[in-house]
């Protein structure tokens, strides 16, 4: 059933974009070794994504549970998102493929570990980083009836979105299109994995929404932790692309090496 506007701004406002899990290490080479003990660290490798000293060429792999493949122009929105910031001079790809996922009626930040250690294929090597995305058929572990998480980057090249959640949350009158409600989700989480904000790129000016965590304080910021207002719902309702960053976080990105 769909939500009407006012549940879905209370929901929204409450826990819009992501939460971020921190564990240690810095580099996805241990999850090449399927090491679980070693956990990557959000953000740890800002740099390594925004500069071309070491890698210059991006490929992000997609994985997607049956019947919740991400939107094409979601896709596209995120490159495009990407090519802004990141210098890539070799370029940066997506490709995506649908796998076997367990078909949980929730899953935890271990189940959708586990997920990545079986499934994914793609890994930094050479010239080469890579970023990692599960699109899950089902809701966050930490849900509520009253917040819902939409995404989580949980390893420094890793992160899901919660795809069946998104699409309950658009589509319908008074919502935002999954279209663009999912764009939204996926330059946010990617933006935790530049290390925005002051998680790992550290920031030119003070701007960290200190009370929502990594998170800015500019409420039309694409890193802002939440809409807080009806208009900035019908904002959202009214664009055709996703939220960019603001100044501040844009400066933070070209002080770590992007563009």
């Amino acid at each position: 059933m769909k939500i009407n506007l006012f549940k879905y701004f209370t929901a929204l406002s409450l826990i819009l974009f992501s939460i971020f899990i921190i564990g240690c290490s810095d580099d996805d080479e241990n999850e090449i070794n399927n090491n679980p003990a070693n956990d990557q660290n959000v953000g740890v490798s800002a740099n390594s994504f925004l500069s071309s000293d070491t890698y210059d060429n991006l490929i992000i792999e997609v994985q997607y549970a049956r019947g919740y493949a991400p939107p094409t122009a979601a896709i596209n929105n995120l490159q495009t998102f990407l090519e802004q910031y990141l210098n890539k001079p070799a370029g940066i790809s997506v490709i995506t493929n649908e796998i076997n996922a367990p078909g949980q009626t929730q899953y935890s930040v271990s189940d959708i570990q586990a997920i990545e250690d079986n499934n994914r294929t793609q890994f930094t090597d050479g010239k080469t980083i890579a970023a990692y995305f599960f699109f899950a058929d089902s809701g966050y572990s930490e849900d509520t009836n009253e917040a819902k998480v939409l995404g989580i980057a949980y390893r420094n090249t890793s992160m899901a979105l919660f795809q069946k959640t998104i699409e309950d949350l658009s589509g319908g009158l008074g919502q935002p299109s999954t279209n663009l409600l999912t764009s939204t989700v996926m330059n946010h989480e990617f933006g935790h994995i530049l290390g925005l904000v002051n998680n790992g790129t550290s920031m030119v000016s003070q701007h960290q929404d200190v009370d929502h965590g990594h998170h800015c304080n500019a409420k039309d910021c694409l890193m802002y932790w939440a809409a807080e207002t009806g208009s900035g719902i019908a904002g959202l309702l009214g664009m055709s692309s996703p939220p960019g960053l603001d100044a501040q976080c844009i400066s933070d990105l070209k002080a770590n090496g992007g563009k």
